[in-house]
């Protein structure tokens, strides 16, 4: 981006920092609508404390790695310079497994991730910055030592313990109360802003809306969200399909992108998650560029109506396709080409509510040339996405831009006026997503033409008077 596009970037974003009567993370309107999400695992993030390594080993990809509470802290302007609203971290309890969901007991902090003091002590400085902090919680699937299998008054909730895994029976009442209690009391204890569920299979709908009801007694906001469908009462809802049909969209251009054009504000938005294999898989076997991969898909989800959900590594085109490739420890050398993207799109859409929960109007998509309106009563978008192989045109007519009015291109194009036709040409570069603030068309700026007449004009008698008194002195010191 050259100079004269980062200066009408950073025109445009602090006119929506100006117009915005929200605040940037939602703070006087909490809904998860208004969020975006930063997935990781503690112990696959960054290592700060060395004494609570406890048979670690970073070079087995099963192993524990040592990543902890206080080295989110360490990185946690890392995210938040993104954008990203919400950081999911994962199970946080005593466990058998690096990724947490190997429970052992429900009420004890795993230790190699921290104490409840520093967990607390991340949770404090998440929301000092303005940020929320959702943990995991499985609700099935521990680990064979959890303490409910080591009492005999439990057994009968107990189906099955294979291969490690001990599975309860969730329809059972007496495991619902239990499980109430503990994430109640966890909620309780912590001041977390919210759960993600997992495990859900054999979990009764009515029994987890009556968890969720319950949570949300704890404090305001307290999301609920899986990344499993579930017709629960959750805030946002989980479609393997839609994560299919973004991932399929963008791994490489020209493929049919009619899958992504209907999402709305209920639906998670990403293009992989910690259980499926990466984004960066699939497009590298598209023999791709991933990180163009990435930012064009990322600044697609940022841009449409849903909640945006984001991987820890995908800014860094981490890669894997079975999870001891995919979960690696996060490696924060790198270039910050996708980093950067990140933070100026999602720059945008925090400040404006429009972007976030506005109405959308689709005008065209077909195979991956997708371009759509956002708007609201405050103010209107046409968000151009051309994630193809060739540079794509698109005529606007004023009955869906408006009269009189203008496009001012925030990323790559400058401003567009209506011809005289009155329609609106957009010209985008191929695999390049652009956002038109659509504004009210402005003529000459004639105070400023004006002002800058009357300074040069001082400017030339100032330098006629040094001239003439330079005359003058000339003279008299020849006299």
């Amino acid at each position: 981006m050259n100079v004269k596009k980062w200066f009408v970037a950073a025109l445009l974003i602090s006119g929506l920092w100006l117009t915005s009567t929200k605040e940037t993370n939602a703070e006087t309107n909490a809904s998860i609508h208004n969020e975006s999400i930063y997935d990781l695992y503690v112990d696959r993030y960054f290592n700060k404390v060395v004494s609570n390594d406890i048979n670690v080993n970073a070079q087995d990809p099963n192993a524990f790695a040592g990543g902890d509470f206080l080295g989110i802290v360490e990185k946690m302007d890392h995210i938040k310079d993104m954008g990203f609203t919400i950081i999911s971290i994962g199970p946080v309890f005593a466990t058998d497994t690096y990724d947490g969901k190997r429970v052992l007991d429900f009420n004890e902090i795993e230790k190699r991730f921290g104490t409840p003091e520093e967990f607390q002590e991340l949770i404090k400085v998440a929301h000092k910055k303005g940020m929320k902090i959702v943990v995991g919680f499985p609700l099935n699937n521990f680990s064979e030592n959890h303490i409910w299998n080591m009492d005999p008054k439990k057994k009968d909730w107990i189906v099955n313990t294979d291969n490690g895994v001990m599975q309860v029976d969730l329809a059972n009442p007496e495991v619902q109360k239990e499980l109430e209690k503990a994430i109640v009391d966890f909620a309780k204890k912590y001041e977390i802003d919210g759960v993600k569920f997992s495990q859900l299979e054999g979990a009764p709908t009515s029994f987890l809306n009556d968890l969720i009801a319950e949570i949300k007694e704890v404090r305001n906001p307290m999301y609920a969200i899986a990344l499993e469908e579930s017709d629960a009462n959750l805030d946002a809802h989980y479609s393997n399909q839609l994560l299919v049909d973004f991932r399929e969209a963008f791994k490489n251009t020209d493929l049919p992108s009619e899958g992504i054009a209907s999402t709305t504000d209920n639906d998670l938005l990403m293009i992989d998650q910690l259980n499926t294999e990466r984004f960066t898989y699939f497009s590298a076997l598209e023999n791709m560029f991933p990180p163009t991969r990435i930012k064009i898909a990322m600044g697609t989800i940022l841009a449409m109506p849903g909640v945006p959900y984001m991987s820890y590594g995908t800014e860094i085109a981490m890669n894997g396709q079975i999870p001891q490739e995919s979960h690696q420890v996060m490696n924060f050398r790198v270039d910050e080409d996708i980093t950067n993207y990140l933070k100026d799109i999602n720059s945008i859409r925090n400040k404006s509510e429009t972007l976030r929960t506005g109405k959308t109007e689709l005008l065209k998509n077909e195979n991956g040339y997708v371009v759509f309106k956002r708007y609201s009563d405050k103010e209107t978008f046409i968000v151009v996405v051309n994630n193809t192989s060739a540079t794509q045109r698109i005529d606007l007519s004023s009955n869906v831009v408006g009269e009189n009015k203008e496009l001012r291109g925030i990323f790559e194009s400058d401003i567009v006026r209506p011809d005289n036709d009155g329609q609106y040409r957009l010209v985008l570069d191929r695999e390049v997503v652009e956002i038109y603030q659509v504004t009210d068309r402005k003529g000459l700026n004639t105070a400023y033409i004006v002002a800058m007449c009357v300074a040069y004009l001082l400017f030339v008698l100032f330098l006629v008077i040094v001239w003439k008194k330079g005359k003058q002195k000339r003279r008299e010191g020849k006299e």
